[in-house]
């Protein structure tokens, strides 16, 4: 049985790509043959995954709460940030913007990741309307750009004012240095500013299928944590994890409430 791989990669480049190709070896070590297959967007991850294209998916935990087509995927793994398994949804602008707080965006023209990315899109919203913000017509455009790299790009080159994205800080404390983010993964964008960081988000997860859970069991979860030691730099390149730990129920269930009150107050949350 071979291990089918999905993922929406923050960016495409030779390097990220070589990364990817090493990650996919190691754990073709561990598993057996192991296929890896790139989505534009986590909409299209999730029907591939659904389809049964894809067997293995790193996805979002709001896409594996929100998706109807991820709803009998088995949570794998967590990854891992800066000791933590949390990250923050982050709004930013250029440095030299001119935008000084949030609530100067009104009329701004925003970009998202997608409807279903949590930090690219429902969190910083929810920490939006936290700040007193009405979203309705708050922004004077609205666009999916289907990746954070390409949401760095678009306010990087001017074509948005304001993005979403995520951000690792030291010890997962927003109040600390920025270590990580959508838009400092690509060295050759400009300096960027963030306006507003959103609560903790569970990390991004791996799930896998009934059928090739049930298959590999325990191995799955073993592989991913040997590939954080076998290939520590691509792993953090692709997917920014230093370590792999056990899904906390807990925790999606705690995510899966506040997606719930976001929608109570007509936050866009999808259905």
């Amino acid at each position: 049985m071979s291990v089918r791989i999905g993922l929406v990669p923050s960016r495409r480049d030779v390097d990220t790509d070589d990364a990817l190709e090493r990650c996919r070896c190691a754990l073709e070590r561990s598993l057996g043959v192991c296929r890896v297959r790139r989505f534009s967007s986590p909409e299209h991850l999730a029907a591939a995954f659904e389809g049964d294209e894809v067997d293995l998916v790193w996805s979002s935990p709001t896409l594996a709460l929100l998706s109807p087509a991820l709803r009998d995927g088995v949570p794998v793994a967590n990854a891992v940030r800066q000791g933590t398994a949390a990250y923050h949804g982050v709004l930013f602008v250029a440095r030299t913007s001119t935008f000084p707080s949030v609530l100067a965006l009104r009329g701004a023209r925003a970009a998202w990741v997608s409807p279903s990315s949590a930090a690219g899109y429902l969190f910083p919203r929810i920490a939006l309307a936290s700040s007193g913000v009405e979203l309705e017509g708050f922004f004077a455009e609205e666009s999916f750009l289907g990746s954070h790299g390409a949401v760095a790009e678009a306010v990087a080159c001017g074509d948005a004012d304001v993005g979403a994205t995520f951000a690792i800080f030291e010890h997962g404390d927003a109040t600390r240095p920025l270590v990580r983010s959508g838009f400092l993964d690509d060295p050759t964008l400009p300096p960027m500013r963030v306006l507003l960081a959103s609560a903790p988000i569970p990390a991004d997860l791996w799930i896998a299928t009934p059928a090739l859970h049930a298959a590999y069991g325990g191995r799955l979860r073993r592989a991913l944590a040997d590939l954080c030691v076998a290939e520590p730099g691509p792993v953090m390149r692709v997917f920014g994890a230093e370590a792999y730990v056990p899904c906390e129920r807990r925790g999606l269930e705690d995510l899966r409430r506040q997606l719930e009150d976001a929608r109570a107050l007509d936050l866009a949350i999808p259905p």
